[in-house]
C-alpha cells in the first residue's frame, strides 16, 4: 500500500537541526501522475475552488481592469483594438484571450503535451478551457504588452534629451565622461557612443557611473523635451488624431541629491524654456553646498509635462520615469566602469526578481546551490494560492515546480537528474507584440509567438540532464519576450541566458549565454570583467539585460525603438539589486551554506514588501529543495525542506 504523500512529505526548518517546519496555511502540494491530461485533470479537481479564486481575484479583479486604462493608448495606435467587441471593459480580457488562444495553437503543434494538461485542468476544475488558457498565457502576454504600451506612452512622456555638468569640468586635466579626450568643450556632457566607436551628445543611461572626477564646484544642466507623441498622426480612416497640450512642467521638476530632495521653487534650481518650438526645458540645479568631494554621487531626476490626462482617473500629467545618474567627484580615483550605478534608495522603488548560483570556491564546502526570490505581482492575492507540483509524467522525468493554483508551470524548477531552471522578466522590445506592429503597422494585432517561459522550462526539466541540453531547448522553443534565465545541474555547471524574440532576425538569434569561468572572453564586457560573477564560481541575473546590449536600437514606424535602458520602469531598480546582492555575495564568498543563502534572500534591502511571490533554494547533488511561499513578503515565511527523491504518489 502506497504510502501518503503527507508523511513522506520532509519538512524541516532551514537550521541544519531539521527542526520541523509548518507547511505554510495557504501552500498545497500536488503529486500528479500518469498521462498530460490526466495530470492536469487531477490539478483542476483538487485545487478546482483555489483555481476559480486566483482567476477571480487576481485577473478578473485586479489585473484586467488595470489594463482595460490602457485601451486609449492602444486603439489610438492600432485600428483592431477599436472594435466593438474590446469595448465595455472587454479589452485586457479579449486581448489575452485571443493571444493565449495564439499560443495553445502553437503548442497544440509543437508541445501537444501541455495542451492536454490544459485541457485537463479544464475539466478538472469545471471552468472552460480559454479561461485556463488565459491563466498560462497571462504572464507572458501582459509583460509583452506592458512594454509596447510603454513605448506608445514612451512617445509622449517628457525625456532627457542632454546632461552636462558645467564649471571648471571643462579645463580639469581629466577625461571626465570617457569620449577619449579631455578638456575639450563639451568634456562635462553625458555622451552616447555610436556602433562605428563615435560619440554624440545625446544622454544615454548607463549602467555605471556617467561621468568621473566632477569638480565640487560643478553646477548640473539638463535639457529636457517633451516630444509630440502621436498627436498629430492620421489614423487609418485618413482623420486627424486629437492633440494635446504640450511642454514641460517646470512645477513638476523633482531632483534627489543622494539623500536630499529638492523641488521647483528652491533657489538651487532655475528653470527656462528651451527650444525653438518652445516643447523643451532647460534645468539648472547648483547644490547648495557643492558636492561631496572623493564620493560617489547620486542624482535622481523627474518631470512631467504641461498635458492632463483624463483616462485614466485622476486627472494628471504625463510624466518621465525616474532617471538615475551616478558620478564621482574629485579625488575620488576610479574609472567610470569601476563605479557601479547602485544610488541611493528613493524611498518608494522596491527590489526586483533575483536569481543566482553557487558552487566550489563560492560555497561552503563546495556544495552547488541555486537560489530565487521572484516578485512580480502579488496584489494581496497571489501569495493565496501558491502551489508545489511534482509531476512524475508516464514519458519523461520527474520534476517539481514552484507555482501557482491552476497555472501548470512556474518561473522556477527542479527534475530528478539534478537539473534547475529558474527564470525571471526582462523588459524589452524585442518581443512579438512589437513585430506584429512592425509587420502589420496599423492593423496589427497583439499575439504572442514563441513557448511561453514558464512551459519551456517544463520542457527542458522533463526531457534535459545537464546545462548544454537545456540551453539548446530553450534556443529552439523561441522566446515570448526578454527573460533572463539560470541554469545549473549537480555537476556544477552554472549558466546564464539572456533571450529576446529576435525580431530583426540578427545573427545572434536573440539568444545570449555566459558562464563564471573568467578565462573564456565570452563571459566577459568589454573591459575584461565577467557579465555576472564577483568570482569564479557565482552567478547572478535580475530583471535587466547585461549582456543582450542593446537588446534593440531600430525603427517601427517613424519611431526610434530604443534599448531596455531608455524606457523600462524597471532598468534602475534592478541595477540596485543586481550590485546589492553581488556585494552580498562578494561578502559571504567561500562560507555559503543553506542558511547562507537564505539568509542573503532574507536582507531587507533584496526584499520586495509588496509584490514578493516565492522564495526557493535548489541543492541538485542532494535532490531538494526549500521553498517560501504562501505569505506576503515571501521570506517572511519559514523555508519548507523536500527531498524530490522521497515524493510518493498520493
Amino acid at each position: 500500500m502506497k504510502k501518503s504523500f503527507s508523511v513522506l512529505f520532509l519538512v524541516c526548518f532551514v537550521s541544519v537541526s531539521c527542526q520541523e517546519a509548518k507547511q505554510p496555511p495557504y501552500t498545497d502540494v500536488l503529486v500528479l501522475t500518469g498521462s498530460p491530461y490526466q495530470q492536469g485533470f487531477q490539478h483542476g479537481k483538487k485545487l478546482a475552488s483555489k483555481i476559480r479564486s486566483l482567476y477571480t481575484t487576481l485577473l478578473e479583479t485586479s489585473l484586467m481592469p488595470y489594463l482595460n486604462r490602457e485601451q486609449g493608448d492602444v486603439a489610438a495606435f492600432l485600428e483592431e483594438y477599436q472594435k466593438d467587441e474590446y469595448s465595455n471593459g472587454n479589452f485586457s480580457y479579449e486581448m489575452m484571450r485571443r493571444s493565449g488562444r495564439n499560443l495553445f495553437e502553437l503548442l497544440e503543434k509543437d508541445h501537444p503535451e501541455f495542451a492536454d494538461e490544459m485541457r485537463g485542468v479544464a475539466d478538472g476544475s469545471g471552468m472552460s478551457l480559454d479561461k485556463i488558457i488565459v491563466m498560462n498565457t497571462f504572464a507572458d502576454t501582459m509583460l509583452a504588452f506592458r512594454s509596447v504600451t510603454f513605448f506608445i506612452k514612451q512617445l509622449q512622456a517628457p525625456r532627457i534629451v542632454q546632461f552636462d555638468f558645467v564649471g571648471s569640468v571643462d579645463s580639469d586635466g581629466v577625461d571626465n565622461n570617457g569620449d577619449g579626450q579631455t578638456d575639450e568643450e563639451d568634456d562635462g556632457t553625458i555622451k552616447r557612443q555610436l556602433p562605428d566607436g563615435s560619440f554624440d551628445t545625446q544622454y544615454q543611461p548607463r549602467p555605471v557611473a556617467s561621468m568621473v572626477e566632477v569638480p565640487t564646484d560643478a553646477s548640473i544642466r539638463m535639457y529636457l523635451y517633451d516630444p509630440p507623441g502621436l498627436s498629430g498622426f492620421k489614423d487609418p480612416n485618413g482623420e486627424q488624431k486629437p492633440g494635446e497640450e504640450q511642454g514641460m512642467d517646470p512645477e513638476s521638476i523633482r531632483i534627489q541629491l543622494d539623500d536630499h530632495l529638492y523641488t521647483y521653487g528652491d533657489p538651487s534650481i532655475s528653470t527656462s524654456v528651451w527650444g525653438e518650438d518652445g516643447m523643451g526645458l532647460e534645468v539648472i540645479f547648483t547644490p547648495p553646498d557643492g558636492l561631496p568631494e572623493a564620493s560617489v554621487v547620486s542624482l535622481i531626476i523627474q518631470a512631467g509635462n504641461l498635458s492632463r490626462i483624463e483616462n485614466p482617473p485622476p486627472v494628471h500629467a504625463r510624466f518621465m520615469r525616474d532617471e538615475r545618474i551616478v558620478f564621482s567627484t574629485v579625488g575620488y580615483g576610479k574609472k567610470a566602469h569601476e563605479i557601479p550605478n547602485l544610488g541611493s534608495w528613493d524611498g518608494r522603488s522596491m527590489p526586483t526578481s533575483l536569481g543566482f548560483g553557487v558552487r566550489a570556491s563560492a560555497s561552503l564546502y563546495g556544495a552547488v546551490r541555486l537560489a530565487q526570490h521572484f516578485a512580480l505581482l502579488d496584489s494581496n492575492t497571489s501569495h493565496k494560492h501558491t502551489v508545489v507540483l511534482v509531476h512524475k509524467p508516464d514519458n519523461g522525468k520527474v520534476h517539481v515546480t514552484i507555482g501557482w493554483a491552476g497555472i501548470i508551470w512556474g518561473f522556477s524548477g527542479m527534475n530528478e537528474d539534478g537539473l534547475v531552471f529558474m527564470a525571471n522578466p526582462s523588459d524589452t522590445l524585442d518581443n512579438p507584440l512589437a513585430g506584429q506592429v512592425k509587420r502589420q503597422v496599423w492593423l496589427a494585432k497583439l499575439l504572442l509567438d514563441g513557448t511561453p517561459i514558464g512551459l519551456s522550462g517544463r520542457d527542458l526539466l522533463e526531457n534535459c540532464s545537464n546545462v548544454d541540453d537545456a540551453s539548446q531547448t530553450l534556443r529552439a522553443d523561441g522566446s515570448t519576450f526578454g527573460w533572463n534565465v539560470i541554469l545549473g545541474d549537480k555537476t556544477g555547471e552554472l549558466r546564464a541566458v539572456e533571450m529576446d524574440s529576435n525580431i530583426l532576425n540578427e545573427d545572434d538569434g536573440g539568444f545570449f549565454q555566459f558562464e563564471p569561468d573568467p578565462s573564456n572572453a565570452q563571459n566577459l564586457d568589454k573591459y575584461g570583467q565577467a557579465f555576472a560573477s564577483v568570482g569564479p564560481d557565482d552567478i547572478r541575473m535580475t530583471m535587466h539585460f547585461v549582456k543582450n546590449v542593446p537588446d534593440i536600437d531600430s525603427k517601427i514606424l517613424i519611431f526610434d525603438v530604443q534599448p531596455q535602458y531608455f524606457w523600462t520602469s524597471f532598468y534602475y531598480r534592478s541595477l540596485r539589486t543586481w550590485n546589492l546582492l553581488g556585494r552580498k555575495i562578494r561578502q559571504n564568498y567561500g562560507k555559503m551554506d543553506l542558511k547562507g543563502v537564505i539568509d542573503i534572500l532574507k536582507s531587507p534591502e533584496l526584499i520586495d514588501q509588496n509584490d514578493s511571490m516565492n522564495a526557493v533554494v535548489y541543492e541538485p547533488q542532494k535532490g531538494t529543495l526549500h521553498y517560501a511561499m504562501g505569505q506576503e513578503p515571501a521570506t517572511d515565511g519559514e523555508f519548507v525542506t523536500m527531498d524530490l527523491k522521497a515524493v510518493d504518489d498520493e
